[in-house]
């Protein structure tokens, strides 16, 4: 499976969303600029230290190129661009000391995380960029038109560092998109984000699709969305508990590596249902019919799979539980007392069962071990299986867990 690539920002704004992508993606890059302060919350640091899944990407190759659609903007819709995302007299933040705005697409409402810089200046609050996200020459361009002034980044726990430059947020993530667009190209990593509005970044990023997304000129042509990643995200959804958020990141980390076999062989299956869709209907136009065929491959290749193993592992469960109680509680004197050395054994393993019900015990923990290595052996024949065991392992109150609380209460013993 691809290496995605996150945008527009570099600190992950959804918990629940890095979580799940590290369930059903290899790896996650950051766009990354040298110098750039990072501030990642206590899971980001966990996914990347136990798993290597967030890495940091410089995008120095890139800048110039995304750098050169920008200066190429200004200089044919300058003024246009002026009069919709100018930055006035008193939004000059030299004076007001910080940016308060995310980048955020044109035509919604920035997120801004303090509302005392709108509320000061009455104006639309701005955004503010990297700057080693752009060149020397776009930064002059910019400041020169009037479209951006030199900034202090104060949102990251209020830290000064290099001098950024405020801008409209639709401006900064017309710019942020296309930074990843080239980013992208170069590396083949996959654009994907936690912002539902920000669903347009992936693909080219030309001067002509700034222009149409900034001042509507042209219709945005919408670009095929990535089918590997979106299968991804539908069949690791089905199973995944509803507060993600609040799972430990620990968890994660230890599905991924424990089961690092059954999590390659999901990939795979992944890659392949999205091959398989891309030659059946990749051709088509409508948005709306491919969501229909994506959801359709995976209740196909996965949902029914998942729920063909859940009802393998409730027979196997129920059926070790079942046999468990009868042996124990039901076997022949006779049998139970046929060797001495069985009672011996019993009482070692057990720890509290003695004599004809150590036996029983011994014969029924036998019973329940073999279920265990059927479970073993269908969860590997099945791709579909790191899905369960993602089900299992992050859900408290899951099947599975019931079943090995019977088996404890009925035997005597941990399994």
């Amino acid at each position: 499976m691809s290496i995605g690539l996150y945008y527009p920002y570099v600190h992950f704004r959804n918990m629940a969303w890095i979580k799940a992508a590290a369930l059903y993606m290899p790896q996650l890059v950051r766009v990354v600029p040298a110098g750039f302060t990072l501030a990642d919350p206590r899971d980001v640091r966990v996914l990347h230290d136990g798993l290597g899944f967030v890495d940091n990407f410089d995008p120095a190759d890139a800048v110039e190129a995304a750098s050169q659609h920008m200066l190429a903007l200004v200089k044919a819709h300058g003024d246009d661009l002026r009069r919709s995302f100018g930055i006035h007299r008193a939004q000059d933040l030299r004076a007001a000391g910080g940016v308060n705005a995310e980048p955020s697409p044109p035509g919604t409402a920035p997120q801004v995380r303090s509302l005392h810089q709108a509320s000061r200046f009455g104006e639309r609050p701005l955004a503010g960029l990297h700057p080693g996200e752009m060149v020397a020459h776009l930064r002059e361009a910019l400041q020169d038109c009037g479209l951006a002034v030199p900034a202090v980044r104060n949102s990251v726990r209020r830290r000064s560092g290099p001098e950024w430059l405020g801008m409209d947020p639709a401006l900064a993530w017309v710019y942020k998109c296309a930074l990843t667009a080239e980013v992208a190209h170069r590396t083949a990593f996959v654009p994907l984000t936690d912002q539902v509005a920000a669903h347009t970044a992936a693909d080219l990023w030309d001067t002509e699709r700034m222009a149409a997304a900034l001042l509507g000129e042209t219709e945005i042509l919408m670009e095929a969305p990535d089918l590997t990643s979106r299968i991804g995200i539908l069949s690791i959804e089905y199973v995944l508990p509803a507060r993600l958020a609040s799972v430990p990141a620990e968890k994660i980390v230890e599905l991924r590596t424990k089961y690092e076999l059954e999590f390659l062989a999901y990939s795979d299956a992944v890659e392949q249902t999205a091959k398989t869709l891309q030659e059946n209907v990749g051709h088509i136009a409508s948005r709306q019919a491919m969501e229909m065929h994506l959801r359709e491959a995976v209740h196909r290749d996965f949902e029914t799979e998942v729920n063909t193993l859940r009802k393998a592992m409730y027979g196997l469960g129920l059926q070790s539980i079942t046999t468990a109680v009868s042996t124990k509680f039901e076997m022949p004197t006779s049998v139970a007392l046929a060797s001495a050395a069985s009672a011996s054994v019993a009482g070692s393993m057990m720890g509290t069962l003695t004599g004809a019900a150590g036996t029983a015990a011994v014969a029924a923990f036998g019973i329940v071990t073999g279920a265990r290595r059927q479970t073993a052996q269908a969860l590997a024949a099945n791709p579909a299986s790191f899905l369960l065991r993602v089900e299992r392992g992050l859900t408290p109150t899951t099947l599975w867990k019931r079943v090995n609380g019977a088996l404890r209460r009925n035997l005597g013993a941990g399994v």
